[in-house]
């Protein structure tokens, strides 16, 4: 069953897992121009559904649980985009190698900022921090199968053992994204950073 949540109306951060239980592989593709919509991918992310339970309920879905594991792929959907800056860091998230990617923007009073990381799907050992800037009034979804979750809670140890072993790795998933596409301008290549 495919559930589609609207978390317009949410902290993006505070849906999407920020108790660093386990770490997101993130499909991203680059695009000359970020502005309008945006679509990444999402796997192995915990969510907080606490909030929706209207939503699941007018989809047919009753779950009790406040947070689900998320192993398969989860679509991220944002509407409204003004700009993006995306951070790359190759190797030790302390000592690695930096590149960023910036889609000019400029933030005006009620703008929304959309911010999370995980690793990047098609490089190895390479993390990614997103920060995509919208208006003030942006549609935000998040659209996945339920059969794909399991639910869990940090505090119980059964629960963080049965999604350890829902864990998928990406190089057995088709789609990993891409880096650049032709058309992608150098102007968005700022610098890169190495210690």
């Amino acid at each position: 069953m495919i559930l589609t949540l609207d978390i317009s109306n949410e902290e993006f951060d505070g849906i999407i897992d920020g108790d660093g239980e386990f770490t997101p592989t993130i499909f991203l593709n680059f695009p000359s121009d970020i502005r309008g919509i945006y679509e990444f991918e999402l796997i192995n992310t915990v969510i907080d559904i606490y909030n929706f339970k209207d939503q699941k309920q007018n989809q047919g879905l009753h779950v009790k649980d406040d947070s689900l594991f998320v192993f398969g792929k989860m679509k991220v959907r944002i509407e409204g985009v003004k700009g993006a800056d995306f951070k790359l860091i190759e190797g030790n998230l302390l000592a690695g190698s930096e590149q960023y990617y910036s889609w000019p923007y400029t933030i005006d009073s009620g703008d929304i900022v959309c911010k999370c990381g995980g690793k990047l799907s098609f490089l190895e050992d390479c993390y990614v921090a997103l920060m995509i800037v919208t208006e003030s009034k942006p549609k935000i979804t998040l659209t996945f199968n339920i059969e794909e979750t399991v639910p869990f809670d940090f505090m119980n140890s059964s629960s963080l053992e049965q999604a350890n072993l829902k864990k998928v790795e990406s190089k057995h998933m088709k789609s990993l994204g891409k880096l650049l596409i032709s058309t992608f301008p150098r102007v968005f290549w700022i610098w890169e950073k190495s210690y």
